[in-house]
């Protein structure tokens, strides 16, 4: 899923449910709901490859011409 998608439901999610607007956030480990976490940073910017993701920040070597990826948390 591309950000501008994930976007797009949130938006159409909030105009469906405004009274949902101020609860907590939180993510699924898996698609079996076999543990749950609070979303606790903003979003960050990097190169994810082969399961791995590396912020802007990291010191790892990937020019800026390769982040490919934006981790929600």
């Amino acid at each position: 899923m591309t950000l501008r998608e994930y976007i797009k439901i949130l938006n159409d999610f909030a105009e469906e449910n405004p009274e949902k607007l101020d609860m907590q956030v939180i993510t699924s480990s898996d698609d079996e709901g076999n543990g749950y976490n609070l979303i606790h940073y903003s979003p960050s910017k990097g190169y994810y490859d082969l399961g791995e993701f590396y912020g802007e920040n990291d010191d790892d070597e990937y020019s800026p011409d390769e982040i490919n990826a934006v981790c929600v948390n």
